[in-house]
């Protein structure tokens, strides 16, 4: 059995481990915010480590595109970038917990998933030859949604056997 001294010097130590590992944790997660930015470089994003947009930076360039392309973007580069600061939040609690730990595991769960590279977009028009070719090459629709059948009216006192709970018997 622990003396009172050998059991105080193991809490104290546990005590000390966990100030250490919440410092760690601290200091990685100032550290995690991201940023991205545009191929072209004219749009920059920079999010904090939670996610949270902390930067806009838009060049004369990137004034000059189209509302829609521009919109589109700045939502693709803000994306990159929380992805990128939710990976720096996963790898701090890595080294300070592991990657075996629950915690790890319950963060890095909840990554959101890297971009895909850009396919090629079709154009928003086309001659019936080519509607035609798009549409044999694309999947079929799903089937639509069918109703439930209605429930049979039934009285709701034959659920419960037709006695009360007030009657005497």
């Amino acid at each position: 059995m622990k003396t009172p001294e050998e059991w105080m010097r193991d809490f104290e130590a546990k005590i000390a481990d966990a100030q250490a590992k919440a410092a760690a944790v601290q200091e990685g997660l100032a550290q995690a915010g991201g940023s991205a930015s545009s191929k072209d470089g004219t749009i920059i994003v920079s999010v904090a480590p939670n996610g949270a947009l902390t930067g806009l930076e838009l060049t004369a360039d990137a004034m000059r595109k189209s509302h829609a392309q521009l919109s589109s973007e700045i939502l693709e580069i803000a994306r990159m970038a929380q992805r990128g600061a939710a990976v720096k939040v996963a790898e701090t609690f890595a080294a300070v917990e592991g990657e075996g730990s629950e915690t790890y595991r319950m963060i890095t769960e909840y990554l959101p998933p890297p971009e895909e590279e850009e396919q090629p977009k079709a154009p928003g028009y086309a001659f019936n030859e080519e509607y035609e070719e798009r549409a044999a090459a694309a999947p079929p629709p799903p089937p639509p949604a069918r109703r439930p059948a209605p429930r049979p009216d039934t009285d709701e006192d034959d659920d419960f056997g037709g006695d009360s709970i007030f009657k005497k018997r």
